[in-house]
């Protein structure tokens, strides 16, 4: 097993006896993934989720294990895994390199690489090109955006709970033991479906670009990995950029991860990026 895997403060045995007595009438359960990796669930009504998701994020501190809200059991967690199937040396090379890398190069990276695959061999004039310029440039996209507000825009889960959730009645609070959220998508590669990770054309994102661009979200604007299911992701932002050039910079960065959600980026940059609710999916 890879030295970069990070052992928490808290065993798996007694994480399990501490989500008893946060929710002391749940179904707790415990599985691991054919690499190694624990994961530790209690099942709660999807109006509790939240909140039982802030008890593990504001212990996570003391016990070492990152929560996050989805659908799936830890079992269904490590049969999925299992089925998709991960290459062990692989997998423990990534696991190293996401601790190490250099997370704000490589999120930018990211941007130019999907700029450059959008733009690639396509028969753009010259008005055209400048026009998917733009849309890549946080220095023109500022000027567009309206002027710094006093506060955040209150977010509210899209996928997770409420009108739009994925599917009504119970959520699953699953923990891993990580440094933070940002982690998780390394150590759990089939988090969420994020189709990119397989490719279109030359453009192919991986969990280290996940990796990496939720590190630097996180450090940045304190957006917190928050509810991951299938093709959708929602993240949870403490400190959203308030003023225009800090929402364009974060709006540059959602388009080029997630061009499905971020189609108007003018509405994006005055919404959704200075909002505490970051809501993602995949087409």
């Amino acid at each position: 097993m890879t030295s970069f895997l990070r052992p928490p403060a808290l065993p798996a045995e007694e994480l399990l006896l501490l989500l008893r007595e946060w929710c002391p009438e749940a179904e707790v359960a415990r599985a691991a993934t054919d690499t190694g990796v624990d994961v530790v669930g209690v099942r709660v009504p999807s109006e509790r989720a939240r909140d039982v998701w802030e008890t593990g994020r504001r212990r996570h501190g003391e016990t070492g294990w990152w929560p996050y809200v989805t659908s799936a059991s830890p079992e269904r967690v490590a049969e999925y895994h299992a089925r998709r199937g991960c290459d062990a040396a692989e997998w423990e090379r990534a696991v190293g390199e996401a601790v190490c890398q250099d997370h704000d190069a490589r999120a930018a990276s990211v941007v130019v690489s999907v700029f450059r695959w959008s733009t690639q061999g396509l028969p753009f004039d010259d008005e055209d090109f400048q026009s998917w310029r733009d849309d890549y440039d946080p220095d023109r996209l500022a000027p567009l955006l309206g002027p710094a507000v006093v506060g955040p825009r209150l977010g509210v889960p899209r996928w997770a709970i409420g009108s739009s959730a994925i599917s009504s009645g119970m959520r699953w609070i699953n923990l891993v033991a990580a440094r933070g959220g940002y982690e998780v998508p390394v150590l759990l590669p089939h988090l969420y479906s994020n189709p990119n990770w397989f490719g279109h054309g030359d453009r192919c994102l991986t969990p280290l670009d996940d990796a990496a661009l939720l590190r630097r979200w996180q450090e940045q604007w304190g957006a917190q990995l928050f509810f991951a299911t299938g093709p959708y992701l929602e993240l949870v932002v403490d400190r959203p950029p308030l003023d225009p050039q800090g929402a364009a910079q974060a709006t540059t960065e959602l388009f080029a991860y997630c061009d499905d959600t971020v189609q108007n980026l003018v509405g994006t940059g005055d919404g959704m990026a200075r909002s505490t609710m970051w809501s993602l999916w995949w087409d």
